[in-house]
């Protein structure tokens, strides 16, 4: 799926006044959504060149965890449909609430989202960091070891070719490192020298001068998990900061770098095999919603497995009934995931799956796998209402 701003900034400034209870909104709806005219006024040469920040005109095969959040396009009488708020978008929303409080907050965030905050972090792991440098995961690196391990389990766990396969940690930090962003600007998007430039230091500037979004430790900029595959390119997975932190401010630390790394690993199991070839003509959002609960399942699989990730499942699916209520009805958009119900029903099967075959010690493998999910997924999808 071809990347695009995982989250909708104007969206989620509506919703963390709502879900947050701000009882005084610093202004009205209109008006806290465009920034004042004075802040506009410094860079007005550089605005009008902002709306070339776009991906690139060749799309690769990209996941991403989370895509633009509900739009519901679905008969209601026929699924039950989650909804935009959870535990883990009501930390995201809470932030964003605290920089929505004072004017100038809140400025040099749209500020900051006008020149890529949101996207930047993602595209310049993707296509200009490597493996090759140390990584770390989590805004202080406490994610790291977790990481580290399952990476080495799942890719053992899994038949397919991996050892190619980079995993790379998603920093917002690295919004104030004027060249790496000037570069990102320049090489994946096209944007000429010294306007990379200009805007590499405004953003830097913006976040220094904030005193809510930490330097760039900000679930916003990084709310996202990827996973990545492109002719020329290496495959990679990238695990954003953001959604990391987010969950384990929920209380799911030891379970969420786990869950989310086996689901987007799927995803590489996906791309070798071209599992999505054998669904034949079908819109984006059935494509999509299939590749997703594929992924739910495998990772479910793995998760529980006794010679995977071995975790205890009645917390694996506490974890998950957290994730999934961020399941959609929207089936119309390309980056549709799954009903929170669909998504808990492939879970289930995973779960069944490990329970069935770890007794004899056995892994199936991918192709195995998936002949069986093939089995079950029309019962999965079908109407629940």
């Amino acid at each position: 799926m071809m990347l695009r701003r995982p989250l909708a900034l104007r969206s989620l400034l509506a919703a963390a006044l709502v879900v947050i209870g701000c009882t005084e909104p610093p202004t009205a709806p209109d008006s806290v959504l465009a920034p004042s005219a004075s802040t506009r006024s410094a860079s007005s040469e550089l605005s009008a060149s902002r709306s070339r920040l776009t991906p690139p005109a060749s799309a690769p095969s990209i996941d991403q965890l989370f895509g633009e959040f509900g739009r519901p396009a679905i008969n209601p009488n026929d699924y039950v449909c989650g909804n935009e708020a959870s535990p883990v978008t009501d930390v995201l929303y809470a932030e964003i609430s605290r920089t929505a409080s004072t004017r100038a907050e809140l400025n040099r965030l749209l500020v900051l989202d006008d020149l890529g905050a949101a996207i930047l972090p993602t595209y310049e792991a993707l296509f200009l960091q490597t493996s090759a440098t140390p990584q770390t995961f989590g805004y202080d690196g406490e994610f790291t070891q977790a990481m580290t391990k399952v990476e080495r389990d799942v890719k053992k766990f899994w038949d397919i070719p991996s050892s190619q396969i980079q995993v790379l940690g998603m920093h917002g930090t690295m919004l104030l490192d004027t060249l790496r962003t000037a570069r990102t600007y320049e090489e994946v998007f096209g944007i000429p020298a010294p306007v990379a430039a200009s805007w590499a230091r405004e953003m830097r500037d913006s976040l220094l001068a904030s005193t809510t979004m930490n330097g760039g430790d900000y679930a916003y900029f990084t709310f996202n998990a990827v996973s990545f595959r492109a002719t020329g390119l290496p495959d990679k997975i990238v695990m954003g900061d953001g959604i990391l932190e987010a969950f384990a401010a929920i209380g799911f630390g030891d379970v969420a770098p786990q869950a989310i790394f086996a689901h987007e690993f799927a995803h590489q199991i996906q791309y070798e095999h071209e599992y999505l070839d054998d669904l034949g003509q079908v819109s984006k959002p059935e494509a999509t919603r299939f590749s997703e609960l594929m992924a739910d399942a495998m990772a479910a699989y793995f998760l529980t497995h006794a010679r995977g990730a071995a975790m205890n499942q009645k917390r694996v699916e506490q974890f998950l009934s957290a994730f999934y209520q961020m399941g959609d009805c929207a089936f119309d958009d390309p980056g549709h995931h799954g009903t929170p119900n669909q998504r808990l029903a492939a879970a289930q099967f995973g779960f069944d799956v490990a329970d069935q075959y770890q007794k004899q010690g056995h892994i199936l493998t991918s192709q195995e796998f998936y002949e069986l999910f093939m089995k079950v997924y029309p019962t999965i999808v079908a109407p629940d209402a």
